[in-house]
């Protein structure tokens, strides 16, 4: 979950990679202009990206997958035949410029056989495979710090995260930014492109965050598997690096548990997409229904609109304060605000709720609060090493007499 000084740290990044890669080139600004299509150029590249992942498909099929009106899909479609980019044999598919085109300019290759499941419990196939290579790495992940509400998420929940991500169209020749990263998605993103698909997926993978040594970690995995991961030492209080503002197609982002945490990472997100037009994906704790109210009305205010939700799709390693589990929004960017000032106001539950998580042995009866005078952060951990008093191992909420 969340962590978000300002040194730009880059590692394993290809010369050429990081400028100029827009992925909505001038075809599909001219085809989107042409139809007077309301999705603009990413409504035109949602149809291309069908056709990519079907090979011969019903325009009918297609325009369904993307939600395009039929006339409008026809469309686009006739656009597209005019420019040499589509043909129809047996279904709608690419001419073989058409094909040169997708790959080169948009990035798009073979597509992945990705089964998504919605909810945690087992994987198979290549998802299974994500995981394997995940949860192999994230033993040498840095301990959480709960000051930064942090809490990994599973290795289950990053493979199902990042399969999404895939099948949704928000990572394939995408530029993505990751707003915190403890939960080692950028990684996760990484991998899927060396251990499924073979081939670089992302055209940008960045990962902005206020825990340098996070950012190491994610470093150093990155160097020793040649992926291509930027990172970026940054207190997101402060405004955004001004080269990331605009350079990016999709944001991913599980923030602090508080509203306001919520807000100030989203509001981040919606500042580094290009031209306020992107994807998002956003994960947030069961809320009641005066915060979920709050929490939808911030998400209008941003211009961002949810086309999916998926509750308790995310698992964490411990996260009591979410129930372990919490939901995970799909959403577009619609707009994008002026590039914010310094954020002044508190975003994490140790500075808006400050309560000491303290416990009580049950054997000696003794209260330690974690995080405190050497004793680890997490119940879970306090419970493997035992109560530094009698070495007990079982606690229960406590409080001082």
């Amino acid at each position: 979950m969340a962590s978000g000084a300002e040194t730009l740290i880059l590692t394993s990044i290809p010369k050429g990679r990081t400028k100029g890669l827009n992925v909505a080139d001038r075809i599909l600004e001219e085809v989107a202009e042409a139809t007077g299509l309301r999705e603009g150029a990413a409504g035109v590249e949602a149809l291309v990206r069908e056709v990519n992942r079907a090979g011969a498909v019903r325009l009918a099929d297609a325009a369904r997958a993307v939600r395009l009106p039929l006339p409008v899909a026809t469309a686009v479609r006739r656009e597209l035949e005019k420019r040499g980019l589509l043909e129809r044999q047996s279904g709608l598919t690419f001419t073989e410029s058409g094909r040169r085109w997708a790959s080169g300019q948009l990035g798009l290759g073979a597509p992945l056989m990705l089964d998504v499941p919605l909810a945690p419990g087992p994987l198979t196939g290549a998802l299974e495979s994500l995981r394997q290579a995940v949860e192999a790495r994230m033993v040498d992940a840095p301990s959480t710090d709960v000051t930064l509400d942090q809490a990994p998420c599973t290795a289950d929940t990053a493979a199902r995260r990042v399969g999404l991500l895939y099948r949704s169209g928000a990572l394939e020749g995408r530029r993505v930014l990751m707003i915190g990263d403890d939960d080692s998605i950028s990684l996760a993103c990484g991998l899927l492109s060396k251990v499924v698909a073979h081939r670089p997926l992302a055209r940008r993978l960045a990962v902005i965050d206020i825990d340098a040594r996070r950012l190491a970690f994610l470093a150093d995995m990155a160097a020793r598997d040649g992926i291509a991961i930027e990172t970026i030492h940054h207190d997101l209080r402060e405004p955004l690096p001004p080269d990331l503002i605009g350079g990016f197609d999709t944001f991913v982002t599980d923030p602090p548990y508080t509203l306001d945490g919520a807000r100030l990472f989203l509001t981040r997100g919606v500042e580094a997409i290009e031209a306020g037009r992107g994807q998002a994906m956003f994960s947030f704790g069961h809320t009641a229904p005066r915060e979920r109210l709050a929490l939808q009305a911030s998400l209008a205010t941003l211009g961002l609109a949810v086309t999916a939700l998926h509750p308790a799709f995310n698992a964490y390693v411990g996260a009591a304060i979410l129930g372990s589990t919490s939901e995970l929004y799909e959403l577009l960017v619609h707009a994008r605000p002026e590039p914010g000032g310094h954020w002044a106001g508190a975003i994490y539950t140790a500075e808006i709720n400050p309560k000491e998580p303290r416990y009580r042995c049950t054997g000696c009866g003794g209260i330690v609060t974690l995080g405190r005078n050497g004793v680890p952060s997490e119940i879970g951990k306090l419970k493997a090493v035992g109560c530094p008093t009698c070495g007990g191992r079982s606690f229960a909420r406590g409080r001082a007499t």
